[in-house]
């Protein structure tokens, strides 16, 4: 089904200008994804039924790996990272916690004594779910969460070969995953992995702190992409590995660094031609993204928001392409709090838009991001984009190197008024371009090859 706000619509928010111009009304939409079982009891058992045996024909092999145990727990690294060369500024967000108020039928308890999780008839959530937003699906065909090992460990199961874009919550067993055991004889547990990702190491190998485990996929028990990260003690007792007021599991975190409970940010902004999300499950989302825009069309601007709050303000200032302030207006949210939530409003172009490159300025959570749209220029989003492009470093202040698992025909250096700085044939899959002679500020690359552009924003110090 692709959403259509304008029917989906569920409140306008309070806005303060700092212009007289109004650019509309806000539409915003909260994300849910369903939540009804995750893993079984008595699949549990099977599973920690595989693991004993998979434990003793590790050790028929090696018989001393598990010994000179440790006494302490460890302290874990996040079980993911994005893919090398993804450049946004987010692709996640944490749904679900550990539920510690054991009571089924609804009643929740995270450890910061909060209901960021969930529970069913016969049991309750118990790991943590690092849910691939927005575009799920999308994301996952170009494979940008990677799961990584939290901590060094040996693996101790591994399953691959399932299907991996399911769209029911209902305790099915077929995950795609690994299991790792620690030196103190903890165990974490990484499942839902995109089938033929998993690592090519085996039970009994030996894994680093951030070493490749799999990709983020909807395997097993799932309806979108998404990692479920879970612990055990070396008792094979459940662990949170979030210390909180209402943790009654463990008193100590388990994390280098633990995370706030709450982060508050944007995950993309971007300016596109319609207002519609596609959110069909499994299915490929179309983002209708574009950044050339003609005098009389309307741009569609969409902030994908993580952990928004009632209250959060977001400013947001366009500026025209002669650096004069189009809109600088604040949007408070009016809604409940929402772990993942997108809204959009509705820019009308007319012939009084001057060509050129204009700049978007986001400020929300005490961060800023930004991007760029244009009227009458030559930028453009490309729905065949080439494959792996990697531009680096970026920032940079000197040369850019530039490369892709295709030929590129060209690379086009724009500033941001539109002007063409330079342009390059390499003919070849990577290239440098020297950004030494131009001064500092942002400018635009466009890369193209075979019928195929993508465009990237770069930073001259």
């Amino acid at each position: 089904m692709k959403t259509s706000v304008f029917y989906f619509l569920l409140s306008v928010s309070s806005i303060v200008f700092a212009q007289n111009s109004t650019p509309s009304q806000a539409y915003f939409n909260p994300i849910t994804i369903s939540e009804i079982e995750c893993i079984p009891d008595a699949h549990r058992q099977n599973i920690l039924q595989e693991i004993e045996t998979n434990k003793r024909a590790i050790l028929e092999v090696n018989p001393e790996i598990f010994q000179n145990r440790t006494t302490t727990h460890p302290l874990f690294e996040l079980p993911f990272k994005a893919k090398s060369g993804f450049n946004d500024y987010g692709y996640y967000s944490l749904f679900n916690q550990v539920d510690h108020n054991i009571a089924p039928g609804g009643q929740l308890l995270d450890y910061n004594c909060g209901e960021r999780t969930y529970d069913w008839a016969t049991g309750n959530h118990a790991g943590t779910d690092y849910v691939v937003w927005p575009y799920p699906w999308k994301k996952m065909e170009e494979d940008v969460m990677e799961i990584v090992a939290a901590a060094p460990g040996i693996i101790i199961q591994k399953k691959d070969g399932y299907f991996d874009k399911n769209c029911v919550n209902n305790g099915n067993p077929n995950w795609n995953g690994v299991i790792l055991e620690h030196s103190d004889g903890s165990q974490s547990w990484y499942w839902h992995f995109k089938d033929g990702s998993t690592t090519t190491k085996n039970v009994g190998d030996a894994v680093a702190s951030g070493e490749y485990l799999g990709l983020a996929g909807s395997s097993g028990s799932s309806t979108i992409p998404h990692l479920h990260f879970e612990v055990h003690d070396a008792a094979g007792e459940l662990i949170d590995p979030y210390a909180g007021p209402c943790n009654d599991l463990n008193s100590d975190s388990w994390w280098i660094e633990q995370p706030d409970y709450m982060v508050p940010e944007i995950l993309t902004l971007s300016t596109h031609y319609s207002e519609i999300l596609d959110d069909d499950c499994g299915e490929i989302e179309d983002t209708y993204e574009e950044l050339n825009f003609l005098p009389g069309e309307t741009i569609y601007f969409k902030l994908f928001y993580r952990d928004i709050q009632t209250g959060d303000i977001t400013n947001i200032q366009v500026k025209k392409p002669n650096g004069n302030i189009l809109w600088d207006y604040d949007f408070v949210s009016e809604w409940p709090n929402n772990f993942a939530a997108w809204a959009y409003w509705i820019w009308p172009t007319d012939s009084s838009w001057e060509d050129g490159v204009y700049n978007v300025t986001v400020t929300f959570g005490g961060k800023t991001y930004e991007t760029i749209f244009g009227i009458n220029t030559n930028l453009s989003v490309n729905e065949s984009e080439i494959k792996e492009v990697l531009i680096f470093p970026n920032p940079t202040s000197d040369f850019i190197n530039v490369q892709s698992v295709e030929e590129i025909s060209s690379i086009s250096v724009y500033d941001l008024a539109g002007r063409e700085i330079s342009k390059h044939f390499p003919q070849s899959v990577n290239t440098t371009i020297d950004f030494s002679g131009i001064n500092t500020g942002i400018y635009l690359v466009k890369v193209e090859s075979a019928y195929k552009s993508q465009t990237f924003k770069i930073s001259k110090l």
